[in-house]
């Protein structure tokens, strides 16, 4: 699963921005050092191949505070809505669920978060494209 991981990219929804980080930040034993009032999003791969999974992941930084809250959706090809989980990022460990790419085509995930002292819901959306590998 590790080197999985080391393929995909963190980004951090933060006061309407969002910033990239390497995926081993998950990893780390300290906090990776980003802005306060931030959840974490684990970004899917870029594409897969066709009947393989991506991962989604959300992570709350404990020193941040702020809001937890989390929303994450997926819509495939044919724009529907599939797959959706919201609630409150764990904040000693990372939460991923693996999304089955089985069409080919591009999935739409969208994640979001409160923003520091707001009750308004910023997004961050990011696509994953999936294709037919050969095989072998």
């Amino acid at each position: 699963m590790r080197g999985a991981l080391s393929a995909l990219l963190t980004a951090i929804i933060a006061s309407g921005a969002v910033i990239a980080a390497p995926a081993s930040l998950a990893h780390a034993t300290a906090d990776p050092p980003v802005a306060a009032h931030v959840v974490l999003i684990n970004r899917p791969a870029i594409s897969v191949c066709t009947g393989h999974k991506f991962t989604v992941g959300v992570w709350f930084q404990r020193s941040s505070g702020g809001s937890r809250a989390y929303r994450i959706a997926v819509s495939g090809p044919l724009h529907r809505r599939f797959f959706y989980q919201a609630g409150r990022a764990p904040s000693s460990h990372w939460r991923f669920w693996h999304v089955l790419a089985g069409r080919s085509g591009r999935y739409k995930i969208v994640y979001s978060s409160h923003r520091p002292g707001s009750r308004k819901w910023t997004r961050f959306v990011v696509y994953t494209r999936a294709h037919r590998c050969n095989g072998g």
